[in-house]
């Protein structure tokens, strides 16, 4: 695997963001240090795509909102069916794009003995990870609540698996502010937050996600050939809570 000169995270806001110090974690872990750590406060894909055009050198950054459904958009030869993608690597000048969102999601559902198969999810919003959420827990054979938002989930591959309910086992509002660990109160057995803000803990379903979401991205995007060595969820948030 060769290693970037930079990698980092993207987005705005990111303030609060523990992507870099998942970054230097993960990378430390499979022996790859001294990789120059970035946080750029951008708006829309055009303004990162400019960044990356004019550095020298592969990077690897995940991107949050509010660019994930524009990069979609601004890749013209990749899509992916929730029109969303969080993570993009440039390599020898030319671009790769990946969506880790919903993966991640059922990921540390699955680490908690959330099973996406039994259980129903009510969806507050229908943005970029609200839709990859769906997507994936749909894939899973979950079935879905949508409950409005500032936007409708909308129809898309997980429309099969939409019900007509007022209650479900999870609910996770994809409104909440980023940074904000608040979330709606919901008709739903368990509350799930996927936000969080400067004072998270590693016990954080919120952080767990973001984890997964992260090794994810190394193992489909960045350095596929190393997926056998990485570590686990478990483990890095056990070295976050260690250098915390």
């Amino acid at each position: 695997m060769r290693a970037p000169s930079v990698w980092g995270i993207a987005g705005s806001p990111i303030d609060h963001s523990i992507t870099p110090a998942l970054f230097k974690t993960v990378g430390e872990t499979l022996g790859i240090a001294s990789i120059e750590t970035i946080a750029l406060d951008v708006e829309n894909a055009k303004e990162l795509l400019r960044y990356l055009s004019e550095r020298e050198g592969d990077m690897w950054i995940s991107c949050t909102s509010p660019i994930k459904h524009s990069l979609h958009t601004s890749i013209v030869d990749q899509t992916h069916p929730a029109s969303s993608f969080n993570q993009i690597m440039k390599k020898d000048n030319t671009y790769k794009a990946a969506n880790t969102d919903g993966r991640g999601f059922i990921l540390a559902c699955r680490e908690m003995g959330l099973e996406p198969s039994k259980a129903s999810i009510m969806i507050r919003g229908g943005g970029s990870t609200a839709r990859s959420v769906a997507l994936e827990w749909s894939r899973s054979g979950g079935v879905i609540v949508p409950v409005g938002g500032r936007r409708e989930l909308g129809n898309g591959p997980w429309t099969a698996n939409i019900v007509s309910q007022n209650f479900a086992d999870l609910g996770v509002d994809f409104d909440a502010i980023p940074g904000d660990s608040d979330t709606t109160d919901m008709n739903v057995t368990t509350k799930l937050s996927v936000s969080y803000g400067n004072d998270w803990s590693v016990d954080d379903f919120a952080i767990r996600m973001v984890v997964a979401q992260h090794l994810l991205s190394w193992e489909v995007l960045y350095a596929p050939d190393l997926r056998d060595a990485l570590p686990s969820v478990s483990e890095v948030c056990a070295l976050l809570e260690a250098g915390d």
